[in-house]
């Protein structure tokens, strides 16, 4: 039985642009000097779809202030100077929503500027609609916040969004805003997500098909646009 929607929203980091490798190393580093076992539970926990002060709490709490504040200094640079690449099919797939004339969305934790810079470095700025960044939300993901922003900002239903996220923190909030959502990842991410509301899970977005107003993953889920 199709899902029927009206909008379609999409998380940056490891959904949009594949960035999460660096970030994991990025991470990884610093909880290696800081003696700490650094397990994908914690990184599915702490570091995918968080801001960095949620990182930083999570994490590295504990530390000093001082070395908080060097390890939140030395994210800014990280982030400033990667240059990730964009994760498989996601051209085609924004292109052909494009031409269905959905609003289409992204929902991140970053800044703004951050993120236009990233989307600009892949050439793909000018095919969304509407934004929600750090920035616009006082509650980040997990909280619902920032999707039912983006609800409100595009006037469609929660109901009737489709969300595309890799992180826990990314498919609890729009599940608890109310909205369908497909996760982004690998097999060993796929019961995490799905345990948390994710109608299905594909590697990229070659594993999803548009045939006119329907789109069916690898898997044989299918949503409709109204």
């Amino acid at each position: 039985m199709p899902h029927f929607i009206q909008a379609i929203i999409f998380d940056l980091d490891g959904v949009i642009i594949n960035s999460n490798p660096a970030i994991e190393a990025f991470w990884k580093s610093w909880t290696d000097k800081e003696g700490i076992q650094l397990t994908d539970a914690l990184i599915r926990q702490w570091i995918h779809g968080r801001k960095v002060g949620d990182t930083l709490n999570g994490l590295f709490g504990h530390l000093t202030e001082s070395k908080q504040t060097a390890i939140r200094e030395s994210a800014y640079h990280f982030d400033q100077h990667m240059n990730p690449g964009p994760i498989h099919g996601i051209h085609s797939f924004v292109t052909a929503i494009n031409q269905l004339s959905l609003p289409v969305g992204i929902v991140t934790s970053s800044h703004k500027e951050r993120m236009m810079d990233m989307l600009i470095r892949i050439d793909i700025q000018t095919n969304f609609t509407h934004f929600v960044t750090a920035h616009d939300v006082t509650n980040g993901k997990p909280h619902p916040e920032p999707y039912l922003t983006m609800s409100n900002k595009m006037n469609v239903p929660p109901h009737q969004c489709l969300v595309f996220e890799d992180a826990i923190s990314g498919i609890q909030s729009a599940t608890a805003a109310g909205m369908l959502s497909v996760g982004i990842g690998d097999e060993q991410a796929k019961t995490a997500l799905q345990k948390f509301g994710a109608s299905d899970v594909i590697p990229d977005f070659t594993h999803i098909r548009v045939d006119q107003r329907t789109f069916t993953t690898s898997n044989s889920v299918i949503f409709t646009a109204k």
